[in-house]
């Protein structure tokens, strides 16, 4: 007898695989999310429960193809089907609209961009060579390709928008910008962060610096929110030197994407450009000295995070040790970290001059 068949005659089933479906599977449950929100599902499928041929005639596509997509997506909780085989959209599955404040549905989809798609397929080559699985798959770094892939930047400075937008009700109700009224948003993509900051106190002006493509659709960003008069837009790159003058300058998201040399030639450049009693803020999240002493699905988070980034860029997430160390080498040296409340790990370290 064989030892399959000997376990069935023992009752012993063997181990259970269910629970190697996320890690093993888990880019195949990601298409699965990422087609039902690309085509609609959820907006098709609305407030009412409806039947594979309502959601195939509002989201144009086939309806045998579409009915195992549903059923798969029932499978990963993001519906749920009900009698008469009409499909309910659950609590998860409305996190992927269009209109949710989660804003997930952007950032999925540059995920599943097929550049992004194509590096992430050589993430053991980046592990075995130390070197970015995108610059591996592509031969350029993120950034660098960016600027020749005009379809990828859209997707891409999108998707950073929609995560800012998550995180800015937590950040502008921690920030206290003191006495600092001029403040630089460095790398700062469409200024949905520094539109935020600008409406929320009206004693600062502000400064949006980023390269030409990201400041493509600053204009109606910062005239939407009425900060417009109060903000100036200056296209900079970062490695080479930033605008001058002001006291305080914002590095949102941007360390973590670069390695530490690249880092220290953007923090020295603000040290050179800030005025007298000037600050940098850093706001990023940070890695525990101990990933033992935080939550479980926190540090799932920041790992995957982690991994994102060596992923497309040469960066990383860091702790506060590995930051202090950037700002010695660029001649500043840390005032204060303060953790953010309701967001992912971030902190707001402010350097000062050293």
């Amino acid at each position: 007898m064989s030892s399959s068949a000997q376990q069935a005659a023992d009752g012993d089933s063997g181990p259970d695989m269910s629970g190697l479906m996320a890690p093993v599977f888990g880019y195949a449950f990601f298409q699965i999310a990422h087609t039902a929100a690309s085509v609609g599902v959820p907006e098709a499928i609305g407030e009412s429960p409806a039947t594979v041929e309502e959601i195939a005639a509002a989201t144009r596509t086939d309806p045998a193809h579409l009915s195992r997509l549903l059923r798969s997506a029932a499978a990963a909780g993001l519906l749920t089907l009900r009698e008469g085989g009409r499909y309910e959209v659950t609590a998860l599955g409305r996190l992927l609209r269009e209109d949710s404040p989660s804003q997930v549905k952007h950032m999925m989809a540059l995920h599943a961009a097929p550049a992004v798609w194509q590096a992430w397929a050589r993430l053991e080559e980046s592990v075995r060579t130390g070197r970015p699985a995108f610059e591996l798959a592509h031969g350029a770094d993120l950034f660098d390709h960016l600027e020749t892939d005009p379809e990828l930047a859209q997707t891409f400075h999108r998707a950073m928008a929609a995560s800012t937008s998550t995180q800015i009700p937590a950040l502008v109700a921690h920030y206290d910008f003191g006495d600092f009224t001029e403040v630089v948003d460095l790398a700062g993509g469409n200024g949905t962060h520094l539109a935020a900051i600008l409406a929320a106190d009206d004693r600062i002006s502000g400064t949006l610096a980023d390269t030409a493509q990201g400041l493509s659709e600053a204009s109606s960003v910062l005239g939407e929110a009425g900060v417009a008069d109060r903000c100036t837009t200056a296209v900079s790159d970062v490695f080479e030197s930033v605008p001058a003058g002001r006291d305080l300058y914002l590095l949102k998201n941007v360390l973590p994407d670069w390695d530490d040399e690249s880092c220290t030639r953007i923090l020295r450049n603000c040290r050179e450009a800030m005025a007298p009693g000037g600050a940098v803020k850093i706001i990023a999240s940070l890695v525990p000295e101990d990933p033992r002493t935080i939550d479980g699905g926190q540090m799932t988070a920041l790992s995957f995070f982690d991994i994102s980034l060596m992923t497309l860029t040469s960066g990383r997430e860091r702790t506060l040790g590995e930051y202090e160390e950037l700002l010695a080498k660029a001649g500043l040296r840390l005032r204060e970290a303060a953790p953010i409340p309701d967001t992912a790990m971030y902190h707001e370290v402010t350097a000062l001059a050293a």
